[in-house]
């Protein structure tokens, strides 16, 4: 095709044709420009499938991520409510019973429990590498953003707050009202169970700092369900805007 071109300026050139070449060349240069406006417009094309391929796949998978998180931290709810009820029984029965039920001796080992948050970043991560030039809707990117970015890491430093203050202040002092400490049900995939006995059960219904204790920790299982409950809105709020969003790709 270059030589079929070149063939015909030359001949242009040699019977004198100026003028004619001068056209000839002006339009083989649009040709040329044509050519490769058409190319970008395809390679743009091109590009944007690849893009809406890759924006569906990615949001698949935090979709995924996110009901894995809210079935995760829902847990979480239920065992902090557990460790709720579990301080209440304890004070109930120090107002109330005159001896030590063996049912209370887990109530008292449950009281030190303090939760981990496992939450999935695979697709965040994902996203990040890839670039967030591929959401095409802002609602999305920034509820995504702010989910990840602003809550995720809040959850985090709110449950290393609570634990530092658990393991630090709380347990120390807790366990010094026991006189035996035992877990039981080490069998693989059950949970442990611990029984704490205190050293004396009548004192313990008299004492202000045992009873500060109880009412230590029950506030901060208060705070994790504050906390879980608003991290869980973003959760549900985002993944819900993500699958309404996939379901009318469809």
């Amino acid at each position: 095709m270059l030589k079929f071109f070149r063939k015909i300026r030359r001949d242009l050139l040699s019977e004198g044709k100026t003028g004619k070449y001068l056209k000839y060349a002006v339009g083989e240069i649009v040709l040329v420009v044509i050519g490769i406006l058409i190319a970008l417009q395809i390679n743009n094309w091109n590009e944007n499938r690849k893009d809406a391929r890759m924006e569906i796949q990615v949001l698949q998978e935090i979709s995924e991520n996110l009901g894995e998180d809210i079935l995760s931290l829902e847990n979480d709810v239920y065992l902090n409510k557990i460790s709720i009820d579990n301080v209440r029984l304890i004070e109930e029965v120090l107002r109330n019973r005159s001896s030590l039920p063996d049912s209370l001796l887990r109530k008292f080992g449950a009281v030190t429990f303090s939760a981990t948050y496992t939450l999935k970043w695979s697709g965040y991560k994902n996203l990040s590498n890839i670039g967030f030039h591929i959401l095409t809707k802002d609602t999305i990117r920034e509820s995504i953003t702010n989910l990840y970015e602003t809550h995720y890491s809040f959850i985090k430093e709110r449950e290393a707050a609570a634990k530092k203050t658990t393991f630090e202040y709380v347990i120390p002092r807790y366990l010094d009202y026991f006189d035996d400490l035992k877990t039981i049900g080490n069998d693989v995939g059950t949970s442990p169970v611990k029984l704490y006995t205190p050293k004396n059960f009548e004192a313990l219904k008299e004492d202000p700092d045992f009873l500060r204790l109880l009412h230590y920790s029950e506030q901060i299982k208060q705070d994790n369900l504050y906390d879980l409950g608003l991290t869980l809105n973003q959760i549900r709020r985002t993944k819900r805007m993500i699958d309404i969003y996939l379901e009318n790709k469809d």
